[in-house]
């Protein structure tokens, strides 16, 4: 769920710490010797979890959860819940103290009363069946009322502006209300950067390990079906000199875009994928890594032969790094996120912000995954630039009811642009965020995220699940 404006996130965990004790000193923690500490010998390189994770690892299986509430008044109020379901597998298991779980499923449904829906089912398995792959496979349905267009390339990255006024706002919130006024001609400008779009998709890979286990090659397909709607001409909410009002929707700025046939995709249709990849991974413990670097190379290619309406290619380079300065005295994490992505002509605006990370695909710039304190999808282009920098110091660690918390204090700064083609790339014109987030690790492997990041333009709190790299 990506959440906008304003957000708020129920956890329903039902436990009072017992006590308030330093980091890292859970009781009773689990004696390393019932542990299996060698790994097959295929996979002799992996990274083993640091002795204090892998004593508060749980054994066997458990479900986590999050009810979700929101607000926006674009779309109204919204609730839903994911729940999740691990199985860790048994503490003399070789793979225990080299893997996040032996399988993971979690479901989310969500839905608010101004129409949006995003409802999610998703697998992985990290050795599927003790075999030297790793499988993960999803559907999702996504529709958006209200979803989100600023233009393509460069020209997004301008002060927002609209035909209805001479001038450019520096503020969401000024644009916003400039936006929503009835004009002089009796149309109103009030839906001007939205469009209609439902999206149903499944997705599936494979991740072969290689090198001892340091490595994965990855092979997948993506299968989804885009509806678009544009609201130029509709009848839409205004406001009038002496309050709500009803309007007609003046030409929107996809109509105009595609009018002028900037951009492909307008239609919408089938967009097929064949997914390809190499990842490199040394992280201790994937989901709240202390250290070590994940670098990946992905690609997509939209393929006529799939039954995709678009022909088109994008490439995304990534390196995440983790490093832990002064363990023995504070559990400190340095946390740093690089990428680069290029996209070739063909590829249909409504997939244009999609950066295909092997592990989860991110919608961008802008929202929680990306630039926190702009509004999802602010700059996309057929070139995209990202990095984010965060430190996670977990302050507190206790157990309650059977379970293990930490308490995880982000402050955070992202940074990125979009550009219209390779040769322009350059180190003006960078977008900034910062802010702070609150997180909490439930039995290691479920990270609960609250994160409130701003802008010059405008701000946001953010409520879901994960860390965002």
């Amino acid at each position: 769920m990506r959440c906008s404006r304003w957000s708020v996130g129920l956890v329903a965990m039902g436990v009072v710490a017992s006590a308030n004790r330093p980091a890292r000193a859970d009781d009773p923690p689990t004696p390393l010797s019932d542990i299996a500490v060698a790994p097959p010998e295929e996979l002799h390189r992996k990274q083993r979890l640091h002795d204090e994770d892998l004593a508060r690892k749980k054994e066997g299986r458990y479900v986590t959860g999050l009810p979700l509430a929101n607000y926006d008044h674009d779309i109204g109020f919204g609730f839903g819940a994911r729940v999740y379901w691990f199985d860790n597998g048994k503490r003399s298991d070789p793979l225990f103290a080299y893997t996040p779980y032996e399988h993971r499923v979690f479901a989310q449904a969500f839905a608010s009363t101004g129409g949006v829906q995003y409802h999610w089912l998703d697998y992985d398995s990290p050795h599927f069946m003790g075999s030297l792959f790793r499988v993960r496979a999803s559907f999702e349905f996504q529709q958006n009322i209200a979803q989100n267009y600023f233009g393509i390339g460069a020209r997004s990255l301008q002060p927002l502006s609209f035909p209805g006024s001479k001038d450019t706002f520096a503020h969401a919130s000024d644009y916003d209300a400039h936006l929503n006024a009835v004009q002089p001609d009796g149309t109103t400008y009030a839906l001007y950067d939205k469009y209609f779009g439902r999206r149903p998709q499944v997705a599936f890979a494979a991740e072969r390990h290689l090198l001892g286990g340091l490595v994965r090659a990855l092979f997948g397909v993506g299968l989804s079906n885009t509806t678009i709607r544009q609201y130029t001409g509709t009848n839409t909410d205004a406001d009038g000199a002496s309050g709500p009002v009803q309007a007609f929707e003046a030409p929107t700025r996809l109509a105009l875009d595609c009018a002028a046939r900037r951009i492909v995709g307008c239609e919408g249709g089938w967009d097929n994928v064949l997914r390809l990849g190499l990842s490199l991974d040394t992280r201790d413990f994937e989901p709240d890594p202390n250290s070590g670097v994940y670098a990946e190379l992905s690609s997509e290619y939209g393929l006529r032969g799939l039954g995709s309406d678009y022909a088109y290619a994008r490439v995304l380079g990534s390196v995440r790094a983790f490093y832990s300065p002064i363990p023995k005295l504070a559990d400190l994490v340095l946390a740093g996120r690089w990428l680069y992505e290029v996209q070739t002509k063909g590829t249909p605006f409504f997939s244009m912000s999609n950066m295909p990370f092997i592990d989860d695909n991110h919608a961008g710039l802008g929202g929680f995954r990306t630039l926190r304190g702009f509004r999802d999808s602010r700059f996309v282009g057929p070139v995209i630039a990202l990095t984010n920098y965060e430190v996670r110091w977990t302050f507190l660690r206790f157990r309650a009811v059977g379970q293990s918390f930490g308490l995880i204090a982000v402050p955070f700064m992202d940074i990125g642009r979009v550009f219209d083609n390779v040769s322009t790339t350059g180190f003006k014109d960078w977008k900034r965020t910062q802010g702070g987030g609150f997180r909490i690790a439930w039995n290691e492997a479920t990270i609960l995220m609250a994160d409130y990041g701003f802008s010059d333009e405008d701000a946001g709190l953010y409520v879901n699940f994960n860390h965002i790299f």
